[in-house]
């Protein structure tokens, strides 16, 4: 009889246990559903508060920080008739921060809104999501008469690294505006447009040194010899900043018949220059630029001679990696730390 009351009591037991667990996660979904509704309150609260100057600031401090619970009120409020130009400014820039796809739609239409300012910022916001959704309304946007809306949008275009804006980009290689042909021509870099290098090229007579710069890092990340012409001209520029890009960008192409410029200016020019032609010869990296780079360092100047143990360990053959021991006694406590670094990521990288 005591067995069988026991065989009665155990599924007892176990239905209570049923009953409790269901009893518990039911709470803890109630629960679940009152901070959610308590999260979307707040959410909605601060976005009302965009409107007002003496919380703006809290407001938008509280939604960036909500990210991607954010996103569908604050899309939902952007465009609402009445809203004004300041508080959409508000919405675009943070959804800018976020960087939710979830609200490029919306965000669009903005780039007609009648307020310049509203169309910059949401050329700018679209820019920093990144979203290739975006590329017609922004490219439509090229042809808005207010200059900053159309360079945000052609900036925006350049983040977005859409292949397909090639042309586009190329276009704008002749607009009036300095910024336009700067972002135009890395726009090209970015998606690493050989097909443009022609075009780009006729940059190198730009008056504008930001153009010229522009120009520089645009073909160093094209990488293609075909540019070898324009940037053995640039080498020459007035703009020591532009001097040293189009250095770096030798150095990206990789082509060994740069050796003996990138040589002259790494034993005789300045010391920045010198330091970036010698990391453009580890960047070639043939047999041919080991012994200028052993030969740099015994460069008088530090940094010229960090810049040569990177080259070194960067081609990282015996003979280099033999030849920065020899910097051990260095007088330089900076060069003897970073030979002894080099060597022991060398060693370990085997």
């Amino acid at each position: 009889m005591k067995g069988h009351m026991n065989r009665k009591e155990i599924p007892v037991k176990k239905i209570a246990a049923i009953v409790a667990s269901f009893a518990l996660s039911t709470a803890g979904f109630a629960y679940a559903e009152e901070i959610d509704f308590e999260v979307v309150h707040k959410i909605k609260k601060n976005v009302e508060r965009l409107s007002d100057t003496k919380y703006v600031h809290e407001a938008r401090i509280e939604l960036t920080a909500c990210g991607e619970a954010a996103v569908m009120h604050l899309a939902e409020a952007l465009n609402r008739p009445k809203s004004s130009p300041s508080f959409k400014i508000a919405v675009l820039e943070i959804l800018g921060d976020i960087k939710s796809k979830d609200a490029v739609d919306a965000m669009l239409v903005t780039l007609k809104d009648k307020s310049a300012s509203v169309r910059r910022s949401s050329a700018r916001a679209l820019g920093e999501i990144g979203d290739i959704r975006a590329a017609a309304g922004l490219k439509e946007a090229l042809t808005d008469f207010d200059a900053n809306t159309r360079f945000l949008a052609v900036r925006a275009l350049q983040q977005i690294k859409d292949p397909s804006m090639a042309d586009t980009f190329i276009s704008l290689l002749k607009d009036s505006d300095m910024r336009i042909r700067a972002s135009a021509a890395e726009g090209l870099g970015d998606i690493k447009e050989t097909r443009a290098i022609d075009a780009l090229s006729a940059l190198a007579g730009d008056d504008n040194d930001g153009v010229r710069l522009s120009l520089a890092k645009a073909l160093g990340k094209i990488g293609s010899r075909e540019a070898l012409p324009t940037l053995n001209i640039l080498l020459t520029d007035r703009n020591m900043e532009v001097r040293r890009t189009a250095l770096w960008a030798l150095g990206q192409t990789k082509d060994p018949s740069s050796i003996p410029n990138l040589t002259r200016i790494a034993e005789r020019d300045k010391k920045e220059l010198k330091i970036t032609a010698t990391l453009a010869l580890g960047d070639i990296g043939t047999p041919e630029v080991v012994p200028i780079l052993k030969s740099q360092l015994r460069d008088e100047n530090t940094d010229v001679r960090l810049a040569a143990i990177k080259s070194l360990k960067k081609i990282g053959t015996e003979d280099c990696l033999q030849a920065i021991t020899g910097l051990y006694k260095d007088e330089s406590m900076k060069v003897r730390r970073e030979a002894v670094a080099s060597l022991g990521e060398a060693k370990s990288a085997k």
